[in-house]
């Protein structure tokens, strides 16, 4: 077992009145914690519990709803969303011409009803706004960019596959054409100054280049833009988006035929704190490519990233993955042909590990695949991000009012990828009275490594002088402060009560 020390310090938060919360590290105030000797070890390993779904703040699963079109995975039944293990948020994924029908006139309601009403059921919100969609069937889908973009003035034509066809197609603007940049820009800075920066945006797609806002054109003109093109994109997110992480598809990147170009990019996409999504996992073509990865086409773009920024997988359309085939290798198909033997869960499991994903979507009908997949669903919602083990705790055998005494916890993140927003550790001492205490738990530290690489953290309990004598449960909780949320922990519930504290030892204080 590989044990990592770090020291943890105390967080400030504001002393109530009726509880005396004392903060202090075991070092620095001339407290003499207990010696070691007298500590006791208490082993949780008997206690944990991989099976339940945790439903945890900053990762887990994603809906594509309306995706392209405003009625595309229409949600059935609320209960599809909300009891589903670890629903996170909608990911609404539509055209630009939905939002501004008319320059300068601005039609929020077609996303703020969705956003209200699912806000207010405890989902967050993604947002991409594509510029070019592949489809006829509504204007804003031939229109993916606002015809009035065109009628003012910016270049662009009508294509598919490759080939220009009749005005009846599908238009895609030249992407750094100046007309298209400006009218790009203004509805950019409304749509920010109404969404950027709220405590339910989790992030928003560069989705201004490309099929499907995919940054490719493969269905469309399959024109070449390069890098000083997309990075006129990335920047006008920047600086429109301050507060809100900004992703974008590695096809993005992929898409720019010169290497060092693409290379060039990707370094600027680092530099810029962005991050990535892939949204090709399980398409049909990826299997029969790159099934040694997964189907992960570009693993070394997010091999750079994930330590310090959330990645995001999108699988393949589920119901196209089931009719080709590719769920349970059919006789066949591209699985049963280049799959060694594996299903399309293992795939999923594999491109989880491979991309470190912390949001998943199986984009489809979410009762669909939750019917089909039950156990499957929490097993990647717990393994997605970070997913945290206690194995044991080391506490004194006994405290004493007025001392600081020295609790150690040993912890372990079996996810794929950190935590990256510091959690609260909050420490309750409940018996004849009630003790309190916070730090800063250490949690980002944590990064997930071989089964049992341990970081061990040393919290410091300072006492308070009065404190009454007898038996007290030493309770702990996880805590992320702004959203008031639990960390839950892979631990039996029997231990949780309600307040989300584990009950982990019986201390007495003399």
């Amino acid at each position: 077992m590989m044990r990592k020390n770090t020291l943890s310090r105390p967080m400030r938060f504001p002393m109530a009145a009726a509880i005396l919360m004392l903060l202090a590290p075991a070092i620095g105030l001339g407290r003499d914690p207990l010696p070691p000797s007298s500590t006791r070890r208490i082993d949780m390993r008997p206690h944990w519990n991989d099976r339940i779904a945790l439903a945890n703040p900053h990762k887990g699963w994603y809906h594509h709803f309306p995706d392209n079109h405003i009625n595309k995975y229409v949600i059935a039944r609320d209960e599809d969303l909300t009891e589903f293990p670890g629903m996170d948020h909608l990911y609404i994924r539509l055209a630009w011409a939905y939002l501004e029908p008319q320059e300068g006139r601005f039609d929020w309601d077609v996303i703020d009803r969705i956003i209200d009403k699912w806000v207010g059921h405890g989902l967050g919100i993604a947002f991409r706004i594509s510029c070019k969609e592949t489809s006829t069937d509504r204007i804003e889908q031939q229109f993916a960019t606002p015809k009035w973009v065109m009628q003012a003035g910016a270049e662009g034509g009508f294509y598919r596959n490759g080939q220009e066809i009749g005005p009846d197609g599908p238009w895609e603007p030249v992407f750094d054409d100046p007309i298209f940049l400006e009218k790009l820009e203004n509805f950019l800075s409304a749509f920010a100054a109404r969404y950027d920066g709220k405590p339910w945006l989790r992030y928003i797609d560069v989705g201004s280049i490309g099929d499907w806002g995919e940054g490719h054109l493969h269905s469309g003109s399959r024109k070449h833009y390069g890098y000083e093109v997309r990075k006129k994109h990335i920047d006008l997110h920047v600086e429109h988006f301050p507060k809100t992480q900004i992703v974008v598809s590695d096809d993005f990147v992929y898409a720019i035929s010169d290497k060092q170009e693409r290379q060039r990019m990707h370094r600027y996409i680092v530099e810029k704190g962005l991050t990535y999504r892939d949204d090709s996992i399980l398409v049909d073509w990826y299997i029969t490519a790159h099934a040694e990865t997964w189907t992960v086409r570009s693993p070394e773009l997010f091999a750079d990233i994930w330590r310090d920024r959330p990645t995001v997988l999108e699988l393949e359309h589920y119901r196209s993955v089931k009719r080709a085939g590719n769920w349970l290798g059919a006789p066949d198909s591209s699985l049963a042909k280049f799959g060694s033997g594996r299903s399309g869960a293992d795939f999923f499991r594999g491109a989880l590990a491979t991309l470190r994903a912390t949001y998943i979507g199986y984009h489809g009908d979410a009762r669909d695949w939750y019917t089909d997949n039950p156990d499957l669903t929490v097993e990647l919602l717990n393994r997605c991000g970070y997913w945290y083990f206690l194995h044991d705790v080391d506490v004194p055998e006994s405290l004493r009012a007025g001392r600081t005494h020295t609790i150690r916890l040993a912890w372990e993140n079996r996810g794929v990828a950190p935590a990256y927003h510091p959690y609260a550790l909050q420490v309750r001492l409940v018996g004849p009275e009630r003790a309190e205490f916070e730090f800063d738990a250490g949690n980002q530290r944590w990064m997930p490594g071989p089964e049992n690489t341990v970081y061990t953290e040393d919290y410091a309990l300072s006492l308070p002088d009065r404190l009454a004598a007898g038996r007290y449960d030493l309770k702990i909780r996880l805590h992320a402060k702004e959203e008031d949320r639990t960390v839950f922990i892979a631990l039996d519930r029997s231990l949780l009560d309600e307040q989300g504290y584990y009950t982990v030892a019986t201390l007495e204080v003399e």
